[in-house]
């Protein structure tokens, strides 16, 4: 559908109401084969337009001043979701998107810690992935955002990550736990023997830091080899699994195995 088609009525109404859902993709750990965290992924189930994806509608939503506001109620819904005890029992990492507005306001952190104490869900058990929206400006006031999150004991990440990211070399200077590289690249590496000589620089360069990497847009064996090879730690895509409701998340937990075909799900990751 053509985004434009979205007014701003449509992106607040929808944001407050039931057509703001929350799907969930599994992150894999290399080294084990074992499931070990869930990214929350905002889709919108339109009356009309069908469900929206995310590349289609976020952009609108954080130009719209609306970033604050949906990241909340994703927040507020993944930790219901990731407490539900046929979850809970895995123990499993919950991965959020903040965008940069929001990941620099310090009422944003109070209210994101207050989402999670009250469900009892532990610091260290989440991630917040900063989206590569918009360009970094204040790299002293993200390091000191970074900082106390670090302090409360969460994990920071920074998504998609590339060459071309701008700022990417002063990004990976800052207190961030992991790096998740970018799904186009990863989607070379099997073609392109130059993507993949940066990507493994990016991976060297990370580890370095202390820094665990996810690969994105890990849709066949070949890649999950290559990325095995080159030292990713973490492995995310179709081959796992695409976006699934969390209704749908025990039984993908009860069945995976990396030699298995992934389960089919109704949309895509």
């Amino acid at each position: 559908m053509d985004t434009v088609e979205l007014r701003m009525a449509d992106l607040r109404g929808a944001i407050r109401s039931t057509m703001l859902e929350t799907w969930y993709q599994p992150i894999i750990q290399i080294a084990s084969r074992r499931p070990v965290a869930l990214e929350a992924l905002a889709r919108l189930n339109h009356p009309i337009h069908g469900q929206i994806l995310p590349d289609q509608f976020i952009p609108l939503v954080e130009d719209a001043g609306l970033a604050e506001e949906l990241t909340e109620r994703m927040c507020a819904t993944a930790f219901a979701d990731i407490t539900v005890p046929t979850v809970a029992r895995h123990g499993l990492i919950i991965t959020l998107n903040f965008p940069l507005d929001v990941l620099l306001l310090p009422r944003a952190l109070d209210r994101l810690d207050r989402q999670r104490v009250a469900a009892g869900y532990p610091a260290d058990r989440v991630v917040i992935e900063l989206t590569e929206s918009k360009p970094v400006d204040d790299l002293v006031t993200l390091r000191r955002s970074l900082e106390h999150f670090r302090s409360l004991g969460y994990g920071v990440a920074i998504d998609d990550a590339g060459p071309a990211v701008p700022s990417y070399s002063a990004l990976i200077e800052l207190p961030f736990t992991s790096v998740k590289l970018d799904q186009i690249l990863v989607r070379q590496v099997i073609s392109d023997s130059t993507m993949a000589a940066r990507l493994q620089g990016m991976i060297d360069q990370a580890h370095a830091r202390g820094m665990a990497v996810v690969a994105e847009g890990v849709e066949n064996r070949a890649i999950w080899d290559r990325m095995e090879q080159l030292g990713a730690d973490g492995a995310q895509g179709f081959l796992m699994s695409r976006a699934m409701m969390i209704a749908d998340v025990p039984g993908w937990l009860g069945s995976w195995r990396l030699d298995s075909p992934p389960i089919e799900v109704l949309a895509p990751g």
